[in-house]
């Protein structure tokens, strides 16, 4: 079957298998999702006629906001927090047949890029648990990297109403204690948080050598906006972690696959590489065109972990790709969409 398939190629890549993987895969979803196929012969791509992954329908990501894309039955729901241009208020959904595939791209990617050294360590979350969070993609991501990676002392220090700053702060203390090297999971958001509350009592720690953030998600759809390098600086002065220590992590509810910036093997802070079993691509918005290394356009990617919903997607997210990964340029206005409105009406049948 194409997703055992797949999963033994995350497990252990092969480049040859990708174009045999990708169209095979491709067919599953021609077969399995009705309006998706309809589409694929619209435009005369199908099993028969697609020779490449790049040749390989995509489908816009605000799609989720308005069908059902599923290849089997759901055994995980996830919703975004509904900030899709062109979609107010509305929530994309990925209805996950294959949890188990999830898991083992977390797997595959999480520890080799926040934790190298192979080591369980104490583990502070400033993403809510799945038992506040339960229809969240990085809520189930996070739940399954605390409960393999995370050493005892680790930590959920985020609840309904957010940072929960009196349990991180004891966290920190006892880590800064314990010396041994700790990992903080969070969002950009989470993080902006907590560092306030512990500038308001002007604490100031020094984390162990070899302490981790893991940093993801921007500040989209919220009222308070802080530089990147603005919490870069309150990381050094208030948690003694500097830049060099930052691993930022590119993922969304659409996708099954993270990307990760290799912060901690080349001190890149900006440059995400994605796993073998994903493509990206950087594509002209308005004609969708694929564009040259190093030009901003909007980032698509095909995703063979995404099998039992979207393998190529189409994202609102600008940025430029090069050999090796791709820079995020911050998120398209709804005005530069032109070419994913189209595509999102393609798939509708209009």
């Amino acid at each position: 079957m194409i997703v055992e398939r797949i999963h033994r190629f995350v497990g252990a890549p092969a480049e040859a298998d990708f174009r045999a993987l990708a169209l095979d895969a491709f067919a599953y979803q021609f077969a399995r999702i009705a309006p998706y196929r309809a589409m694929c012969e619209r435009a005369s791509r199908t099993p028969g006629t697609v020779e490449s992954w790049r040749e390989v329908p995509m489908i816009p990501a605000t799609a989720f906001a308005s069908m059902e894309l599923v290849t089997a039955e759901a055994k995980e729901v996830f919703r975004s927090s509904g900030t899709l241009a062109g979609a107010t208020n509305e929530q994309s959904v990925h209805r996950h047949p294959f949890p188990e595939l999830y898991r083992a791209v977390i797997d595959a990617t999480f520890p080799r890029h926040v934790l190298p050294a192979g080591d369980q360590r104490p583990l502070l979350s400033l993403v809510p648990p799945r038992a506040v969070v339960s229809d969240s993609s990085l809520g189930f991501m996070v739940d399954h990297v605390m409960s393999h990676y995370g050493g005892p002392e680790s930590l959920y220090a985020c609840g309904a109403r957010g940072v929960e700053g009196g349990k991180a702060r004891s966290w920190l203390n006892a880590s800064q204690r314990e010396g041994r090297p700790v990992a903080i999971l969070t969002t950009s958001y989470a993080l902006a948080d907590l560092l306030d509350f512990i500038g308001r009592i002007d604490l100031k720690f020094r984390l162990p050598a070899g302490s981790v953030v893991m940093e993801t998600g921007g500040f989209k759809g919220r009222t308070k906006e802080i530089s990147r390098n603005e919490i870069r600086e309150r990381l050094t002065t208030r948690l003694g972690i500097g830049a060099d220590a930052v691993v930022a992590e590119y993922g969304m509810t659409e996708l099954t696959s993270q990307a990760y910036t290799r912060t901690l093997f080349d001190g890149d802070p900006d440059l995400f590489v994605p796993p073998p079993w994903m493509k990206v691509r950087a594509l002209d918005p308005l004609t969708l065109a694929e564009l040259p290394n190093g030009t901003v356009g909007l980032l698509a990617f095909f995703d063979l972990a995404n099998v039992g919903s979207a393998l190529h997607l189409l994202t609102e997210d600008l940025g430029s790709t090069e050999p090796g990964g791709f820079r995020l340029a911050g998120r398209a206005p709804e005005a530069a969409l032109r070419g994913c409105s189209l595509l999102a009406e393609e798939l509708a049948g209009r």
